[in-house]
């Protein structure tokens, strides 16, 4: 990343905890939503061809 982190915060939920840093890059090809949607979509599409095998 080219930038300093803006913030960072945590958040527990259950068992996990999830620390979040994030920073504003002028460069950026897509938003933060954007990214966790593709990630989210590619996590079940991996999970859905391993449950298939």
């Amino acid at each position: 990343m080219d930038t300093q982190p803006v913030a960072v915060f945590e958040k527990t939920i259950g068992d996990t905890t999830y620390i979040v840093e994030y920073a504003i890059s002028e460069c950026a090809k897509e938003t933060a939503y954007d990214k966790i949607k593709k990630l989210i979509l590619n996590d079940a599409e991996n999970y859905r061809n391993t449950r298939a095998s």
